[in-house]
């Protein structure tokens, strides 16, 4: 089959920029920057004192593929169960 031309002038396609040079660091054992994959991130929705909660989103969001998790931790509650949380969790936090 071959195309019919409508007219419209073809959009060009942009070249990507070269991505600037940075160092690797390790989150756990997930490799970040100095040319290693695009890791996959999130972050938490639920009150970080609420451990249970916490954890539980946090293994949702491994099932869905994430590879680092991020939480709030506001309060001083918050703070204090950030030591339970990261023992416990499949991925780094």
């Amino acid at each position: 089959m071959t195309a019919v031309p409508l007219g419209v002038p073809e959009v060009p396609a942009r070249p990507v920029a070269p991505r600037r040079e940075s160092r690797q660091i390790h989150v756990g054992p997930v490799a970040v920057g100095g040319g290693a994959p695009v890791s996959v991130q999130s972050m938490t929705t639920t009150r970080t004192s609420d451990i249970g909660a916490t954890l539980q989103q946090i293994a949702e969001l491994t099932a869905s593929g994430c590879q680092i998790v991020r939480v709030a931790s506001p309060t001083q509650d918050d703070a204090d169960a950030l030591a339970t949380i990261a023992r416990k969790s499949q991925i780094p936090v």
